[in-house]
């Protein structure tokens, strides 16, 4: 698949799904308005290339992520809470440019191509340790944002600098995908498992009697 073709199924999966009532599941607390502002700034911005001066180039996305990331970050309630955002999206970062360096140092490290697998992790990673929605969309944007320029600055030399480009642009939306669908579905195998233990212990306290 070319790059970029990924990113725009996801987008229209997104759509559809946001369309037809599951925004309160997947982007809960998320304002309507800043939803649309987002998909509004993606199409404007996708087509912006910025000069990198000395270095290459950069697409415009890479500006929306940065508001994104900027915007959830200033509305933490500590600034412990903000540190910690920030220490966790580093670690994520160290890992994006981890095992993007595997993947292409040996394709068979993980499956399919190197960016949908170190997607795949970034979105497991973030479910596990992160829970509200907007926290995990701006730790794995920082984390992309960061580990894409690190790479980008030590291969350079190899394939220039092209910052935020559609092969970044697929992997972020598999990355938000994964975090979010994950996140669902153990919060859905959670619920499950304290209702039966609820059914279980009231059914014992029934027969005690």
């Amino acid at each position: 698949m070319n790059p970029g073709f990924l990113c725009w199924i996801l987008i229209c999966i997104s759509l559809i799904l946001l369309a037809s009532g599951w925004k309160r599941t997947l982007l809960r607390d998320i304002p309507d308005p800043a939803i649309v502002l987002f998909f509004v700034g993606w199409c404007a911005l996708g087509r912006l290339q910025l000069p990198l001066t000395g270095y290459g180039q950069a697409n415009g996305i890479v500006l929306l992520l940065a508001v994104v990331v900027a915007a959830v970050w200033a509305r933490q309630r500590t600034a412990l809470a903000g540190l910690h955002a920030v220490s966790f999206g580093l670690f994520l970062a160290s890992v994006y440019y981890l095992l993007k360096h595997l993947g292409e140092v040996d394709p068979f490290f993980l499956p399919y191509r190197s960016g949908t697998g170190t997607s795949c992790v970034l979105g497991l990673i973030a479910a596990l340790l992160v829970r509200r929605p907007q926290d995990q969309i701006a730790c794995i944007s920082f984390a992309m944002l960061v580990g894409s320029a690190l790479y980008a600055i030590v291969h350079r030399e190899r394939y220039g600098v092209s910052f935020g480009g559609l092969t970044f642009q697929d992997d972020w939306w598999m990355a938000i995908f994964a975090v979010r669908l994950l996140s669902v579905a153990g919060e859905t195998a959670a619920g499950t498992v304290r209702d039966a233990s609820k059914s279980l212990a009231n059914r014992w306290k029934g027969l005690k009697k």
